[in-house]
């Protein structure tokens, strides 16, 4: 089946250029990414050892910046450099002033899964070790680092039950990719048993890397400004939120104002769907802001964040925070991230994505499970009736970055420092 699979790839490699072309008309890619889809670089190989980190969107990237600046500490005295490769263009625009910060460390875009292009990006960046972020599993890609001996590590593993589901279907192909990872290091011990049914010798479990991230960026000036005219004002912060859940969210805010003097800032997954939710906030009677188009307003009841690279900002100016993509069967996103800045965190039943980090968050009280407009508004009147919770969750959540993540993924990959490095 793996035969059939590089021949379906070299077959429709035409169909496949095209495809990435026409992204590029659309705005969703640009020349370079187009180009380093092609396996083709734009940047110089740099001399001396250089490890290959590969994590598909701003989410994965985020904990790849995390284990690539554990690199340079810990190798300060080498010459490694550190590929940090991306598939998004706007995860690039995010992670490119920050990859810039970490000495020896650069950015291009990943290869596609082609057996040509994929030589073609190995013989110019030759990498002594790859790792892949949580489910980036591409098995021409697989198959040519491992024919070239090189050591292949699948960090924060994760497999949904929907996607365990799918490759029941095709395990022996899949189970013949995944025995060519040196060690697969899963972020849960459901997703260490899921990979284990493909591929038992090589999978260990590990914590979470993305407790071990630094809390996202916040800027100072903004948020000193949004204080201003947040005075006197709760905050409640909804982020990354798919269709259908801003009508929950308003319902819920309609709700509350009737007790609070509320503000909802609402920062999509897809700036894209902004004339939506403007058109459910009138629906609803709410005065709706739009960041692109000024500051903060202090009359309005919704601001929409169409805008990126503010989210930790928001998520430190919130009082509470909800994390989309969980009312509704996305699979929910990070949530983690709001609670590193000792925030509760809301967020829906469809929670797959980050079902252990739900665990542990709901065991340390920071979490808290919302299906209806309802439930937001019960939990969120009971942390503004008892200010006392905030102070005291805000402690709990002081714990969560406490974790052996970078330790274990060290454990794992010694031998191939010790032979590379």
């Amino acid at each position: 089946m793996h035969r059939l699979y590089q021949f379906l790839f070299r077959l429709f490699s035409p169909l496949l250029r095209l495809y990435f072309y026409a992204r590029c008309l659309q705005g969703k890619d640009n020349w370079d990414s187009v180009c380093n889809h092609f396996g083709q670089a734009t940047q110089v190989s740099p001399e001396g050892p250089l490890i290959w980190i590969h994590a598909v969107s701003i989410g994965e990237s985020t904990a790849a910046l995390t284990f690539a600046r554990h690199l340079r500490r810990r190798f300060t005295a080498s010459q490694m450099q550190i590929l940090l490769t991306t598939t998004t263009v706007a995860s690039a625009n995010l992670l490119r002033p920050k990859i810039a910060r970490i000495e020896g460390c650069f950015h291009q875009f990943c290869v596609a899964d082609h057996p040509v292009w994929i030589r073609k990006f190995l013989y110019h960046w030759r990498p002594c070790g790859a790792f892949f972020l949580e489910s980036e599993i591409w098995p021409n890609i697989i198959g040519e680092l491992y024919k070239r001996k090189i050591p292949i590590f699948l960090l924060n593993a994760r497999l949904s039950q929907r996607s365990f589901c799918r490759w029941l279907k095709i395990r022996g192909f899949l189970a013949h990719t995944l025995k060519k990872f040196t060690m697969i290091l899963a972020q849960s011990e459901m997703d260490r048993e899921r990979y284990a049914r493909f591929s038992s010798e090589n999978v260990v479990r590990m914590d979470n890397l993305k407790y071990a991230n630094d809390p996202l960026l916040c800027d100072d000036n903004l948020l000193e400004i949004c204080r201003r005219m947040c005075v006197g004002r709760r905050v409640l912060v909804a982020a990354s939120t798919h269709e259908g859940e801003e009508k929950i969210l308003l319902e819920a805010h309609c709700g509350l104002r009737k007790e609070f003097n509320l503000i909802t800032i609402i920062i999509p997954r897809h700036v894209s769907r902004v004339d939506q939710i403007y058109e459910t906030a009138q629906k609803y009677g709410a005065k709706l802001s739009l960041r692109s188009h000024e500051t903060f307003s202090n009359d309005c009841d919704i601001f929409c964040v169409d805008t990126f690279g503010e989210v930790g900002t928001f998520f430190q100016l919130a009082d509470i925070c909800f994390v989309g993509g969980s009312l509704v069967p996305v699979g929910g996103h990070n949530i983690c991230e709001p609670a590193l800045f000792g925030k509760p965190v809301l967020h829906g039943p469809f929670i797959d994505n980050a079902r252990e980090s739900a665990e542990l968050l709901k065991n340390l009280q920071i979490a808290f499970e919302v299906r209806t407009a309802t439930d937001i508004c019960y939990v969120c009147e009971e942390f503004w009736k008892n200010p006392d919770r905030l102070i005291a969750l805000a402690e709990r959540a002081a714990t969560i970055s406490k974790n052996r993540a970078l330790a274990q993924i060290d454990e794992a990959t010694e031998k191939l420092w010790i032979e590379n490095i």
